[in-house]
């Protein structure tokens, strides 16, 4: 059967229990006199415990330029507030025998021994925790400022959805001071009409088991600005839960102005095939090399087939009659022209085509190279129209 120690069991009992605790231990009298330290303490510290014992607690504070420091009031205080379970001063500096110091947890009790009061002063290297501490402040420091510089608006949410972080882009990109919008729901960046299935949406997000969304994914989003404006946007959304909490990150990107290019260049794809499929004259896109790439249905008209177009060479395409000469000069003489014009020279020439059942036409082909800012021939374009004054060879123009 275990007996349970009493105090009767001896001084030597509670030594053991001292010796065994991993804090360093250090007994000090009521007027601060140091008693008795423990081996810890002696590692930490650097003395032994001869060297100490007698010596006043205040030896093992050093003076701090920026603040007084009273050890004796300091423990005394400490000492009467039982209740505090946290250590104090996660970086209160201990003075070792080197000269230097440590930051240290202290924890202080103040017992009664043989009638006499002592404080029982507990402490801990906390030389790792400092450093890990600041590096993770450090860390996050970093971190806030690239998140408040960033191209994207980000808006961060806690779990009520209200807005806990509002970086400059997004200042810009709606219009408000972010001390005006901290707090607020996220709801006010949006069209009131759009507000009321939003938190059900997010909400819902929460729940899945995916740690980011597009929000985009279903349709457009809409952002309000400040003044009223409506503007769409691109948004992404991810969650993190730190301790049982849930917070929301918000990228949003402002898209207008690539909705009004994306506009913009529907417009001129739409003017262009206006142009390009009711023009009277036969008119194509070639790639360089002579490739179709596009012709519009004049030129279709041309063919006695419409069968694959696109991806072939335009002297292969089955034109109307030009193979009842019995040679394939008709070829060759398009792509000649071809290759002049893909060195960047505007090609005309006159052809004879004769769709079956109608009697031949003389076509003035013309073939203009297209070239980009560099000058690099891009595309060439082929025309064809009724002609006559064209001689039949191509030629420079």
């Amino acid at each position: 059967m275990n007996e349970r120690a009493t105090p009767s069991t001896g001084d030597a009992f509670y030594r053991d229990i001292c010796l065994g605790v991993p804090e360093a231990i250090i007994v000090a009298a009521h007027d601060g006199i140091i008693r008795w330290i423990s081996p810890e303490a002696e590692r930490l510290l650097g003395y032994a415990a001869a060297e100490i014992a007698g010596k006043s607690v205040t030896a093992l504070v050093p003076p701090q330029p920026d603040r007084p420091i009273d050890a004796m009031k300091w423990l005394e205080r400490w000492a009467h507030e039982p209740a505090d379970t946290q250590s104090r001063f996660l970086d209160f500096p201990a003075r070792r025998k080197n000269g230097t110091t440590i930051p240290v947890d202290v924890r202080v009790a103040e017992r009664s021994v043989g009638g006499a009061r002592n404080y029982l002063i507990t402490f801990r290297d906390n030389t790792a925790r400092r450093k890990e501490q600041a590096t993770f402040k450090e860390a996050s420091l970093r971190a806030l400022r690239i998140l408040q510089i960033a191209e994207d608006g980000i808006v961060s949410l806690d779990s009520d959805q209200k807005i806990t972080f509002f970086n400059l882009k997004a200042e810009t990109m709606f219009g408000w001071r972010a001390e005006e919008v901290l707090g607020q729901p996220l709801t006010v960046l949006m069209p009131e009409r759009l507000r009321s299935g939003h938190r059900a949406m997010v909400e819902k997000f929460a729940a899945a088991r995916d740690a980011s969304r597009p929000m985009n994914a279903r349709g457009e989003v809409l952002g309000l600005r400040r003044n009223g404006e409506e503007f769409p946007l691109e948004v992404a959304i991810t969650k993190v839960s730190a301790g049982g909490t849930l917070t929301f990150t918000a990228h949003m990107r402002d898209i207008s102005a690539r909705k009004r290019d994306e506009e913009r260049l529907k417009e001129s794809e739409r003017r262009f095939r206006a142009i390009f499929d009711h023009a009277f004259e036969a008119i194509g896109l070639l790639a360089p090399d002579g490739t179709v790439l596009e012709i519009n249905r004049s030129a279709r008209m041309l063919l006695e087939g419409l069968g694959l177009i696109t991806g072939l060479p335009i002297w292969e395409l089955p034109w109307a009659g030009s193979d009842r000469e019995g040679n394939e000069e008709p070829r060759q003489r398009l792509r000649a022209a071809v290759a002049q014009a893909a060195t960047g020279v505007r090609v005309a020439y006159a052809a004879n085509l004769a769709p079956p059942g109608e009697t031949p036409r003389e076509i003035a082909i013309t073939l203009t190279p297209v070239k980009d800012d560099n000058g690099k021939v891009v595309y060439i374009v082929p025309e064809g129209r009724l002609a006559a004054h064209l001689g039949t060879e191509p030629s420079a123009v």
